[in-house]
């Protein structure tokens, strides 16, 4: 019965009933996003402007996210790029994160305005999450400056995933400090057990084969295998999968 009585007031094009009906007493971000996409329904984009903004000032909340997006959009499809660069720089300020952070540099891209917006949106970035400012560098290429972000403190964990991606950006240029990040990742994939604990490990192990070949430690590293090898040898399923991808 109340999804009829929504969906006549979207029909009827009451805005009041679908206040009421969708919207409530307006105090979460939901309910913005709710009467937004009826009035987007509706083809009122005044509307949905209005109630996304009004969101926006009023909520907070990990879906604040879509009410920028609802009304990003809206200035998209009215060719206005200064008002959306506007909104999501305030959106990255406002809960800076590896996806706020590209969505600002996509704005201020279509206006040529990336290198005046870049240093404000690393600093919020870099304050807020250091994790996501290091994969933002990655994609951005700057593999030196996240290398340096993530190595200044030898007491952060900045996870296996980010290890992998850093090892890999600084393979070219450094494969030796490549190799090291390889290594430890395989070694922390190896404090579990099982297939798919072992195939990830020996994913890293033939990254660290190649960066070490690279680095001219291909000795050293068939050390290293072989005492992996001892130290494991009671986890056949290991043993099988380190010989069928011919790790010595």
């Amino acid at each position: 019965m109340r999804w009829a009585r929504e969906r006549l007031a979207v029909l009827d094009g009451d805005t009041e009933a679908i206040v009421a009906l969708l919207g409530g007493d307006l105090s979460a971000p939901h309910q913005f996003i709710a009467v937004c996409e009826a009035m987007a329904e509706l083809g009122r984009e005044d509307d949905v402007l209005s109630f996304a903004l009004r969101g926006i000032a009023e909520t907070n909340g990990w879906q604040v996210d879509k009410l920028y997006d609802l009304a990003c959009g809206v200035h998209e499809r009215a060719g206005a790029p200064v008002e959306v660069l506007a909104l999501r720089r305030q959106q990255h300020e406002r809960t800076p994160s590896a996806s706020t952070y590209s969505t600002l540099r996509r704005a201020a891209e279509a206006l040529g305005a990336w290198g005046l917006e870049r240093d404000a949106a690393r600093r919020a970035l870099r304050k807020r999450d250091r994790g996501s400012y290091v994969v933002a560098l990655l994609q951005e290429g700057d593999a030196e400056t996240a290398w340096t972000i993530a190595t200044e403190d030898p007491t952060w964990n900045p996870g296996g995933d980010r290890r992998a991606r850093l090892a890999e950006a600084r393979e070219p240029t450094h494969p030796d400090e490549a190799l090291s990040l390889y290594m430890l990742i395989a070694g922390e994939e190896l404090l579990q057990t099982g297939r798919r604990a072992y195939a990830r490990a020996i994913a890293m192990l033939k990254r660290a084969r190649r960066a070490a070949s690279a680095a001219g430690q291909d000795r050293w590293f068939s050390d290293q295998l072989v005492n992996l090898r001892e130290q494991h040898r009671r986890r056949p399923a290991l043993i099988e999968m380190l010989d069928k991808a011919k790790l010595p």
